[in-house]
């Protein structure tokens, strides 16, 4: 008996040995239980080209929406998909969707109704929410019985001046997120905030310096893509600097080259850098930059010739929300959906109307005015992100939301911020 036991150790020793020689590292003592953090296997390389040769061009073009349903027709908060969602579905076969506060109520009801949304589409969609911590807060507004955890925001986790506490910040959303079925977060806030009478940014920058504000952006956009949630900068060309909001009329930011690349585009860059999935251009007017009365969100200089071309971003290119009165004010969501689309965006962030800018762009690309290359790279983009975050693996299991949300860790990370104002 004595002499089994000395073979057996022998041969376990000797598949050390061996595991060790393969692969340069001792064999893991932290490996987690069987089925416990398992991914779904990845598509495989050749799903995109495969997956684009099967669409129609309705479908193509319906990847380029992301649409919000707060309320329904009656004026009611949407909490669950109701006839007229399901119908707006099933004839305008979008990309993603958007939820705001209206939208969520409780981690069950938030859960069914993405799941729902998810049901509806033949490609798995974005599901998207502002959540940067602070005043802009989804899951924690009044009424919510979500548990999240509260953040101070990004100007009390700037003044930590700590990248670190970032990336952490960023992983805490992105897993609370993530439990919740949402896979992309409008966060982080890239803007330099450098005017004190900013309307519209203030405490929801990191700071007043463009290298500090750029450290801390990259690790959140690292932190939270570690959980699998796609990051988006915003708001390029840069918001910081303005005394105007573009929700309620025409932004114009007068500065020239020079000084937008020592302040404004300092954070794009460096989350650039940093691999963030996408960025949100914002409808500021750049007349010294682009040359145009056009808001920066429907220009080609700014988005493909300085994002695309000079950037070298590869990324998705997101307007911001074309129902704000900056575009509204002036054009139709026919005309928004068709200029931002062919100056280089990616995904039309809420239309005016579904409808309205569905069609009009289907005509555009029908009518040779955006060409069917152009379509397909930015239908490209999107399946690759999708595919990237693993969202086109369909299906994923997610962690228990009560082990997550408002967890013991999670609150001792705000902890640590608050105690670093003092």
């Amino acid at each position: 008996m004595k002499g089994k036991v000395i073979v057996v150790l022998l041969l376990l020793l000797l598949s050390a040995v061996l595991l060790y020689n393969l692969t340069g590292q001792e064999p893991s003592k932290d490996l987690p239980p069987d089925g416990e953090n398992e991914q779904p296997a990845p598509p495989p390389e050749d799903f995109i080209a495969e997956t684009m040769k099967g669409m129609t061009l309705e479908e193509k073009i319906g990847q380029l929406f992301m649409p919000s349903f707060q309320f329904d027709s009656e004026g009611k908060p949407v909490k669950a998909v109701n006839k007229e969602i399901r119908e707006l579905l099933e004839q305008f076969p979008v990309g993603g969707v958007i939820l705001f506060a209206p939208n969520i109520e409780s981690v069950e009801q938030t859960r069914s109704l993405i799941a729902e949304l998810q049901a509806l589409s033949k490609i798995p969609l974005f599901i998207a929410v502002d959540e940067e911590g602070g005043r802009v807060s989804r899951l924690n507004h009044a009424g919510s019985r979500i548990g999240a955890t509260k953040l101070p925001g990004n100007a009390a986790l700037g003044k930590t001046k700590d990248p670190e506490l970032a990336y952490q910040v960023g992983r805490l959303l992105g897993r609370e997120l993530f439990v919740l079925g949402f896979n992309m977060n409008m966060a982080p806030v890239a803007d330099v905030n450098t005017n004190p009478n900013n309307p519209v940014i203030g405490e929801r920058a990191f700071g007043g310096d463009p290298h500090e504000v750029a450290r801390m952006v990259a690790r959140m956009v690292q932190g939270l893509q570690s959980e699998n949630v796609s990051s988006v900068l915003k708001h390029f060309p840069g918001h910081g600097d303005t005394a105007q909001d573009t929700h309620k009329g025409t932004v114009v930011l007068d500065h020239d080259r020079e000084r937008l690349e020592k302040v404004e585009w300092v954070p794009f860059r460096q989350g650039i850098a940093a691999g963030a999935d996408a960025i949100m251009v914002a409808h500021l007017i750049v007349p010294q930059v682009s040359g145009s009365e056009l808001p920066a969100s429907l220009s080609a200089e700014m988005l493909t010739g300085i994002l695309r071309e000079e950037m070298q971003y590869t990324g998705l290119i997101i307007t911001d929300a074309l129902d704000m009165d900056a575009i509204t004010d002036h054009f139709s969501p026919g005309e928004a959906a068709v200029l931002a689309a062919a100056a280089g965006a990616d995904i039309l962030l809420m239309p005016e109307s579904l409808p309205a800018g569905y069609q009009a762009l289907l005509a555009a690309v029908k009518e040779g005015r955006i060409s069917n290359e152009q379509l397909d790279a930015s239908v490209r983009r999107i399946l690759q992100t999708k595919k990237k975050r693993g969202i086109l693996n369909g299906v994923t299991a997610r962690p228990d939301p009560s082990a997550v949300l408002g967890s013991e860790a999670h609150r001792k990370i705000v902890e640590e911020i608050l105690v670093r104002q003092m």
